[in-house]
């Protein structure tokens, strides 16, 4: 192992962060790409694992869809065999989680939903795990919330509505059990806002009006209240009109058509 190699490699992350800053995303793409041969290089399974996922997740947002799937799946196996060989490591089943969420959204983007699923699910049974060693870490929590919220997006839009109102549901019970100051996050609002507002989707498509109508609502004023902190936020004022929208149409027509949930990454 590389002490040397290891350092560069990291160096080389901090770079190519400081040029995706600066949209300078062809620069960042050379320096990550002489960062994976050095994280290659260096036989360390964490610098392998840090520089794979964070090209993965860059590549991901350009749509490199096939260059993602690359590194995601060479994260995932580094990853995997990092809890093989430290089964209680926090840091490993953080990885697990992680990269196994993000392949979960990259398979939803390709319409691989079967895949997607698999994908989710290992990532909630790891996140899990590590909420049980450490049940009150708001990311843990955070991230088990987010994660319950996908798999319930996945489930709704596949007609699987029970299931889909079980991950929603657990994904509001996590957000619930945020300590007072986290829970405050504009960030964490914003997750329990998407999964009030998917629940009510999901129980007005499956004709429950009164559930729906009341999810709605706190969705509503969970969004509201963030509004009303940053006013010229686009995307809180694009979530408050369409939950009052949505709202709006189950009121008067008493149910909603099928349409997808909101999504959650």
């Amino acid at each position: 192992m590389s002490r040397q190699k290891i350092d560069r490699a990291a160096r080389l992350l901090e770079k190519a962060s400081g040029l995706i800053d600066g949209f300078k995303y062809n620069e960042a793409l050379k320096v990550l790409s002489e960062a994976e041969k050095l994280a290659e290089e260096s036989g360390d399974p964490r610098t392998v694992y840090d520089v794979c996922y964070t090209k993965g997740s860059f590549t991901q947002a350009l749509r490199l869809h096939a260059e993602a799937f690359k590194l995601y799946e060479r994260a995932s196996k580094v990853a995997d065999e990092m809890l093989a060989e430290e089964p209680g490591s926090l840091r490993a089943q953080t990885c697990v989680a992680a990269v196994n969420n993000n392949l979960g959204i990259l398979h939803r983007e390709q319409n691989r939903p079967e895949k997607a699923g698999e994908h989710f699910e290992k990532a909630l049974e790891a996140t899990r795990n590590m909420l049980s060693q450490e049940p009150e870490t708001p990311a843990y929590m955070a991230h088990f919330g987010m994660i319950s919220n996908n798999l319930g997006n996945l489930c709704s839009n596949l007609g699987e509505y029970e299931k889909g109102e079980g991950h929603f549901k657990e994904a509001l019970e996590t957000y619930g059990k945020l300590p007072g100051k986290e829970a405050q996050n504009s960030t964490y609002q914003s997750c329990l806002g998407t999964a009030y507002m998917n629940l009510g989707l999901l129980e007005g498509k499956a004709g429950k009006r009164k559930e729906a109508e009341t999810h709605l609502e706190e969705a509503l004023r969970v969004r509201g209240k963030l509004l009303a902190g940053k006013p010229e936020h686009p995307e809180y004022r694009a979530d408050y009109e369409m939950t009052l929208k949505k709202l709006g149409e189950l009121r008067e027509k008493g149910t909603l058509e099928e349409e997808n949930c909101e999504k959650e990454s």
